[in-house]
């Protein structure tokens, strides 16, 4: 079945059973666009090394961040199916194959600017504030489970600011493990003790989002926006096919 075959159904007046909902970020909260094969954002990478005294081209950087990335990935994969990695320890890889050096703080000031030069659009969805309102007013647990980096992600948390209505963040890059792993759902669990049985993830992406909660076993909520993955199987209890997030289950 693909999505444009799905039959769309209104969850809004959906179950009480709920009572952990587990959240995607990006592409369900968050609309967001980056470009990260821009010429520009490489070329002021590359400047801001060389402010650094590291003398690389943009291309070359991007090469070699693109290198490191995928060693750190592979590294990853000996101990999981879909690792993550620490993009200031790849960063820390490359000055050190530069022969530069660099202090934890300007490695995280690099991966600040990486994202917001990288940045094109940064917008709560509507229904956002509504949806985790009201479910903070019904007296639900809200947690969030993000494939992403921390640096990126509680910077964004912040300044759009949702980052007080989760009982409980998870996030890959600190986990080293992704979503649809089995191992990131255990990881979330352990760290905020969350009761599966009665939880629901919500999410726009059939592959890592929805895949997840079958492969743990418990319900989720398809939410279909404009950056979901186009023409892929959807297997889910409730499926939003408008990207209207006043449309999930139990929040009102």
């Amino acid at each position: 079945m693909h999505i444009n075959a799905i039959v769309c159904i209104n969850a809004g007046g959906g179950s009480n059973l709920y009572q952990s909902y587990i959240f995607d970020l990006y592409g369900t909260l968050v609309d967001i666009k980056t470009d990260e094969e821009s010429p520009q954002l490489w070329k002021s990478m590359a400047l801001y090394f060389r402010y650094n005294g590291m003398t690389v081209s943009k291309k070359a950087l991007q090469a070699l961040i693109l290198s490191e990335v995928e060693q750190h990935m592979a590294e990853g994969r000996k101990f999981c199916e879909f690792p993550d990695f620490v993009m200031e320890d790849v960063l820390a890889d490359v000055v050190r194959k530069l022969k530069g050096n660099a202090t934890e703080a300007w490695l995280q000031e690099a991966v600040r600017w990486f994202r917001i030069l990288s940045m094109r659009k940064l917008a709560l969805y509507d229904g956002t504030i509504d949806v985790l309102t009201g479910l903070k007013n019904k007296g639900k647990s809200i947690y969030l489970l993000s494939n992403g980096q921390k640096t990126f992600i509680e910077m964004e948390l912040n300044s759009l600011g949702i980052y007080d209505y989760f009982d409980g963040i998870a996030i890959s890059s600190v986990a080293r493990v992704s979503k649809p792993d089995p191992l990131f759902y255990s990881y979330l669990c352990e760290r905020h003790h969350i009761d599966l049985s009665t939880a629901l993830m919500i999410g726009n992406d059939p592959r890592t989002d929805m895949e997840g909660a079958r492969l743990v076993g418990i319900d989720g909520c398809y939410l279909h926006t404009e950056t979901s993955p186009a023409n892929m199987a959807v297997e889910s209890k409730w499926r939003i096919c408008d990207g209207d997030l006043r449309k999930i289950p139990g929040w009102r």
